[in-house]
């Protein structure tokens, strides 16, 4: 999407990997595209601004101009123009962010790698790492998400990711596909708040995976296991 409307078909599709980390990533595959200029990598988003205390400020006479400065910057995959200020921001971040509604131009990132892929979160023991993109999850037409079990093997479970938000598609009768049949998935717990991160397999046979944020002031997680052999 350009600053003017919309000029590319977009279609989305979601992978999340777990163990010994968390991400979670969205495909942007253009299909049909018109324009050649480099801000139809952002989608406009309602009137939002951010509470971010690390976004860098600007002056700019325009929303063409601060999308400009955006782009110029490695680390800008989010700018709001207000009043003649430009308000950059990264698209991750290692603490929670909220949004509020403010009388502002938000425009967010929607290219992806060159596989057409986007993180959206990544959680290791010691971090999370969210993607603005969470708060958004409904302007982006969304249709797969891929979480993926990092162990010995990969486990890849396919869900569908269409009319979801954020949480919602992590449900056992949104599953298209699964690599491994025998640890069947029988449900799924994913916590509402992306501030304080909680998901939970339990699949047949008694095996589950459990991710859930340690007591404390500080983004730290505990990844725990069980199969028919134990817990890990």
């Amino acid at each position: 999407m350009n600053l003017k409307g919309m000029e590319t078909s977009i279609q989305y599709h979601l992978i999340l990997l777990l163990l010994p980390y968390l991400t979670l990533v969205f495909s942007v595959t253009p299909v049909i595209g018109q324009s050649t200029y480099r801000e139809s990598q952002f989608r406009k988003l309602t009137t939002k601004c951010l509470t971010d205390q690390n976004k860098t400020t600007e002056k700019a006479s325009s929303r063409l101009e601060c999308s400009i400065l955006c782009i110029s910057r490695d680390e800008c995959e989010y700018f709001t123009y207000c009043n003649g200020r430009c308000y950059m921001h990264r698209l991750f971040h290692d603490k929670y962010i909220e949004d509020y509604d403010c009388n502002c131009s938000s425009y967010i990132s929607a290219k992806g790698n060159d596989k057409g892929w986007q993180k959206v979160f990544e959680v290791t023991e010691n971090s999370f790492t969210r993607n603005l993109i969470y708060l958004y999850w409904d302007k982006f037409p969304i249709e797969k998400v891929e979480f993926r079990l990092k162990r010995s093997i990969d486990y890849v479970i396919t869900f569908n990711g269409i009319g979801t938000n954020s949480t919602s598609w992590f449900q056992k009768d949104k599953i298209i596909s699964e690599s491994h049949p025998t640890w069947y998935p029988v449900q799924f717990i994913f916590h509402e708040n992306f501030s304080n991160l909680s998901i939970k397999i339990v699949y047949a046979n008694n095996r589950w995976t459990d991710v859930k944020r340690k007591s404390g002031n500080e983004e730290k997680y505990d990844f725990s296991h069980k199969d028919e052999v134990g817990s890990k």
